[in-house]
């Protein structure tokens, strides 16, 4: 594991090189827990840019926050929990919700994407849900070896 500030650093680093803030999340987190995704999966974060293809509903780098978290605490087959990456996810919606008073990216961007004050805006959320994120799989991580010691 990296720390939580390599993670937003590569985030920051994204965001500013161009991909969105779907893509910049996914990216970081992963980056700073030492996870490698393949292309295939980081393409998935594309489209939730924008609030999902730029229709301006749930923010997407909250939404690339929980593919994150899905993708250390997700399973692969029926049986197995669930509920895990359930409460992981529901934690980072309410900190998100409660740092920002919505999820909700036209109340949050202001329906702009062309503007400077945009690019800064949207960068907040990018750094800010990629820290939050970190700090939910990372507390889950030592509290799991806390209990094992």
């Amino acid at each position: 594991m990296r720390s939580q500030d390599d993670g937003v650093r590569h985030a920051s680093e994204c965001w500013s090189n161009g991909y969105n803030c779907a893509e910049s999340v996914l990216r970081g987190v992963c980056f700073g827990m030492k996870v490698e995704l393949p292309d295939r999966a980081l393409m998935m974060a594309t489209p939730f840019g924008g609030g999902i293809g730029r229709s301006e509903d749930i923010c997407g780098a909250l939404v690339a926050g929980v593919m994150a978290i899905g993708a250390l605490k997700g399973r692969t087959m029926p049986g197995q929990d669930k509920f895990a990456s359930y409460e992981a996810a529901g934690k980072l919606y309410r900190q998100f919700h409660d740092a920002f008073g919505s999820t909700c990216c036209k109340v949050l961007n202001k329906s702009d994407f062309k503007s400077s004050e945009h690019k800064e805006r949207c960068g907040r959320f990018v750094t800010e849900a990629t820290s939050m994120a970190m700090r939910i799989l990372k507390d889950d991580f030592e509290d799991r070896t806390n209990m094992t010691a």
